[in-house]
């Protein structure tokens, strides 16, 4: 299976292993759907779209953590849509201010499949294992699919549908950058046909901007909450969800926004900062993203 990574860094201010081993197996550079696994699989919840770490907008001693899966949903069908129960899906953290291994985890299995799925979040704790091969540290409670839920320790849950968050206008960033298609793959370790050219097609980074939507500081953004990203229920593109690809730079062409139409699954957690510093040597945190697999698939 994948080992998908989306890595970040934040400063927060302020023991039962499973039977079953997750293994999350090499991966060569991915975006979404291009590799073996990923393009062969019924079930997308393997593919990660997106993580977002940042302090609670409503308790200044929390912090949320959210990691969307399953891309390319189309809207408007996301409660059709499950997680796969053969899955794990991690939070690792770092601390300190330089590169290291995980010394904690945030963990999530799904229990059974359809609308009465429900989701077990695992942690905050020490991992069993550091690396590619995990199993689940205590559990910290379950929830229902599709809502938010308050845990004990003051943690709130919730895994279900939302409107994808991302804006990239991807048809402009073909227009430079040529796309690689998965079809042409024949197994994991086929990294598909090289590039018969040069990378950016001899563009350089300001062409790149070009084609972003130009960011306005004008806009006035609704007041954030928990889970607090739309959603994923309702037809159409979510054009007002935010600019998480922008340039100062008016834009050259007419946007495309392929992601505003689509929705994710989405697994999110808010977590108080205790939990995230007491017995550790540092406040600073590095978060990154992955998927592990119970069947090597």
């Amino acid at each position: 299976m994948i080992n998908r990574r989306i890595l970040g860094s934040l400063t927060v201010l302020a023991v039962a292993a499973a039977a079953v081993l997750y293994t999350a197996h090499p991966v060569r550079s991915s975006d979404h759907q291009d590799t073996y696994n990923l393009a062969t699989r019924s079930n997308t919840s393997a593919d990660i779209t997106d993580v977002f770490v940042f302090p609670s907008p409503t308790n200044a001693n929390n912090v949320v953590f959210v990691m969307d899966v399953s891309p390319l949903i189309p809207a408007g069908m996301g409660t059709s849509k499950f997680f796969d129960p053969t899955l794990m899906w991690q939070f690792k953290i770092a601390h300190g201010t330089g590169a290291s291994p995980e010394d904690q985890v945030i963990q999530f299995g799904a229990n059974g499949t359809g609308a009465s799925q429900t989701l077990t979040l695992y942690g905050p704790a020490k991992p069993n294992e550091v690396g590619t091969a995990n199993t689940f540290v205590t559990p910290g409670g379950t929830f229902n699919y599709n809502t938010a839920t308050q845990l004990a320790n003051g943690i709130k849950v919730f895994a279900g549908p939302r409107a994808d968050p991302f804006y990239l206008d991807l048809f402009a960033l073909f227009s430079f950058l040529g796309d690689r298609n998965y079809a042409t793959h024949s197994s994991q370790t086929d990294p598909g046909p090289a590039a018969s050219g040069p990378l950016f097609n001899g563009d350089n980074a300001g062409a790149a901007a070009a084609f972003a939507p130009a960011y306005d500081k004008s806009a006035n953004p609704a007041q954030p909450t928990f889970n607090g990203f739309k959603a994923g229920t309702t037809a159409g593109a979510g054009s007002a969800l935010g600019n998480y690809a922008c340039s100062t730079n008016a834009p050259q062409n007419t946007l495309t926004d392929l992601g505003g139409g689509f929705n994710v699954l989405a697994f999110v957690v808010e977590v108080p900062r205790s939990l995230l510093t007491t017995g550790y040597s540092s406040s600073t945190i590095h978060v990154w993203a992955t998927t592990n697999s119970s069947t090597g698939s």
